[in-house]
């Protein structure tokens, strides 16, 4: 799966307009809904909607899948950044650096 970082802020932006003029956020969005608000494709919604990323709700009698905006807001947040550094793998030494 691909990563999307261009589009997603659109989305937490979307919602954050949303709570400055005191609207209230919907409680749900449709697939296609969620894919123009995310940008991602909507192979890749059901995807994350099999895996369990995002949680949905399915009304009897209707055919539509709907997805809860909340869990589509907390997908597309960004991760909690730490105060530490990055972990990155070791460098490779170099056959004249390890024989000094």
């Amino acid at each position: 799966m691909t990563s999307k970082t261009s589009t997603a802020p659109n989305a937490l932006l979307i919602h954050e307009q949303t709570v400055r003029t005191h609207e209230q956020p919907p409680l749900t969005v449709t697939v296609p809904r969620a894919c123009k608000l995310s940008g991602y494709g909507a192979t890749t919604i059901w995807q994350f909607i099999r895996d369990g990323r995002l949680e949905i709700v399915r009304v009897a009698g209707v055919r539509r899948t709907l997805i809860l905006y909340d869990s589509l807001v907390r997908l597309l947040a960004p991760a909690p950044t730490s105060q530490s550094a990055p972990r990155r793998r070791p460098r490779k030494q170099r056959a004249s650096e390890a024989r000094a």
